[in-house]
């Protein structure tokens, strides 16, 4: 039976690292469902990360199947969809989604492998393209910090060229952004978002972003540029294999514009209804930036003007920030500023840590006495995580060791959180991360513990550093807007609020479904487009449904304690003096 008293409901739908998840919203935003279901991820070698489209449109299809029955929603009720993805690469055949298939990207089975056909944002093969394409200097680059990361996508796609024979090179018709894929799997339809190709793939889209000539007529592939770094084969044919649309004609949409409706193939696999509108879809930190800068505080209403002075930090296995601004704003190790990538109007700068919920999981796990914590959480009344189990273990060590906040149980260890590499602010793939102050007697659970909290701190400390980078260039930064999963975490987050000293708002959906439930903003966007028609104007749309559809549940304040604060200030220091010297170690091992 369908939930009674329920006109409408938006579906959203979020694609992480290794999971996807359905959620449903009311027209006011209350969480009606929600459901996850798991995806595998292979390893092959270090550093490579693959993944089956196949495989997650499966998963995407049992969780929207799930949260509709959880929430007794009939299909006909949901009239908007909204997509977001990991920004990992997907490679297919040209034709249509009933048509097409998976072209393998995976070295280890000489690309015959077609189940594997995502190269996963975090997959780091391409280096040395990425290398080539920074060395190349084009102006194009200050919109990504000056450096290209190998985590984007023309790096892997010049990778891909260099590495397959002609004929496995010339399956590939078409290389997607996986939530570009998402939308063409849905509707049928070659329209990427503007948040995908402008964040991803280079793509010049709005208003001129600098002097340079190669901003005049500020929009479309950049074919000068690709020829420049060796997709020449690609430009020449007018990009047709990038997303599935040239620049002849080519339009990219705005988060949750309608592009179109579910084909009648797409509405069978998620138990839909053929014709429901999807939005232009967005990567999964945009998503949660979506479903937290506009939340209501206490009932009122936020301002754009509020918002600029917000960051959104999505935390989950990575962590990015996002920051508006009304004007292009370049700092270098940064990636943007990107115009209209999430308000149509508004620029957004973006920072990032490659690895954060990922480093704390390998140093916690790899610790000896992480199995022994595990057994006292799942031994606790009622079980608890890991974490929570840390967490308390903290407080419990602190009052032992008779000090008045558990932050300065690290005050002889430190860490720079730099395992995966630098994203920002020194765009820096080659950084790795270190640890100052082991001892011997440290492989039980006070050592863990510790271990555990000079982790959260390291990456509260690089948090920071983005942060000041941010900053000096002209963005204000007053208030953090926090989702993903560490976001259920009190120490991390109280930590973050200490170092950082902003304020950290909590969003009402929870945490970890801040991200899921920004998608399902874009659909009720989806659908508000689609009654307006093709070509109005999306100007104030999506704002007005992210203050409309979210709300905070609590504010986490910054400890005022002048000595942690000097406490924090000089840990600073160190992780800055740690990273300085490091570089000085590369160039003598280098000599």
């Amino acid at each position: 039976m369908a939930t009674a008293c329920i006109n409408k409901v938006f579906l959203g739908v979020d694609v992480g690292s290794g999971s996807s998840r359905a959620a449903l919203i009311t027209d006011t935003g209350k969480l009606l469902a929600i459901h996850s279901t798991p995806f595998s991820t292979s390893r092959p070698a270090p550093d490579y990360f693959e993944q089956s489209s196949d495989e997650i449109w499966a998963s995407i299809c049992t969780s929207v199947k799930a949260a509709l029955q959880i929430a007794k929603v009939d299909p006909s009720q949901v009239h908007g969809i909204g997509f977001d993805a990991t920004c990992s690469l997907v490679a297919y055949t040209s034709g249509t989604p009933e048509t097409a298939q998976p072209v393998s990207i995976s070295p280890s089975s000489n690309f015959e492998d077609h189940n594997r056909n995502i190269i996963m944002w975090c997959d780091h093969r391409a280096k040395d393209q990425a290398i080539r394409i920074t060395e190349t200097r084009h102006d194009i680059l200050k919109n990504i910090g000056g450096v290209m990361s190998l985590e984007m996508e023309l790096p892997k796609t010049l990778w891909l060229q260099d590495n397959m024979t002609m004929d496995q090179w010339n399956r590939i018709g078409r290389l997607f952004d996986l939530p570009d894929f998402l939308t063409w799997k849905a509707t049928g339809d070659y329209l990427p978002s503007r948040c995908s190709v402008v964040c991803k793939w280079c793509y010049k889209a709005g208003p001129e972003s600098g002097d340079s000539l190669s901003h005049h007529n500020n929009q479309g592939w950049p074919e000068d540029f690709l020829r420049q770094i060796g997709l020449g084969e690609i430009a020449d044919d007018d990009c047709q294999k990038l997303c599935g649309v040239g620049n002849e004609g080519q339009r990219v949409h705005f988060a949750g514009e309608h592009i179109g409706g579910l084909t009648a193939q797409a509405a069978k696999d998620m138990g839909l209804v053929a014709g429901t509108p999807v939005g232009g879809a967005v990567i999964d930190a945009y998503a949660g930036a979506i479903g937290t800068l506009g939340a209501r505080m206490n009932g009122i209403s936020s301002t754009v003007d509020e918002a600029r002075k917000r960051i959104s930090l999505i935390c989950g296995t990575s962590s990015c920030h996002l920051v508006m601004s009304d004007k292009p704003i370049f700092v270098p190790g940064v990636w943007g500023p990107f115009h209209g990538v999430m308000l149509p109007d508004m620029w957004v700068a973006e920072g990032g840590q490659s690895s954060t919920g990922q480093l704390i999981d390998y140093l916690t796990k790899s610790h000896p006495a992480y199995n022994e914590a595990v057994e006292r959480a799942n031994a606790s009344t009622p079980a608890t995580s890991v974490y929570e189990f840390l967490n308390r273990h903290l407080e419990t060590v602190a009052k032992k060791r008779s000090l008045t906040n558990i932050a300065y149980l690290t005050k002889r260890l430190h860490m720079t959180p730099d395992h995966h590499g630098n994203r920002a602010p020194f765009a820096d793939e080659t950084m790795r991360g270190s640890i100052s102050g082991l001892d011997l007697n440290s492989n039980n659970l006070d050592g863990l513990a510790i271990l555990y909290l000079a982790t959260i701190q390291a990456l509260a400390l690089g948090t920071r550093q983005i942060f000041e980078a941010l900053c000096a260039a002209g963005y204000t930064i007053e208030t953090i807007c926090i989702s993903g999963g560490l976001s259920l975490n009190r120490i991390f987050v109280k930590v973050l609020a200490d170092v950082t000293q902003c304020p950290v708002v909590l969003p009402g959906s929870g945490g970890d479904a801040a991200v899921v439930v920004g998608a399902a903003v874009c659909g009720a966007v989806a659908y508000e487009s689609s009654l307006a028609g093709l070509g109005t104007s999306m100007d104030g749309l999506l704002w007005k449904a992210m203050v409309r559809l979210t709300e905070a549940s609590d504010v986490i304040e910054a400890d005022q304690d002048p000595s942690l604060k000097r406490f924090y200030e000089n840990k600073f220091r160190i992780v800055e003096k740690m990273q300085r010297d490091q570089r000085e170690f590369n160039k003598i091992m280098d000599e």
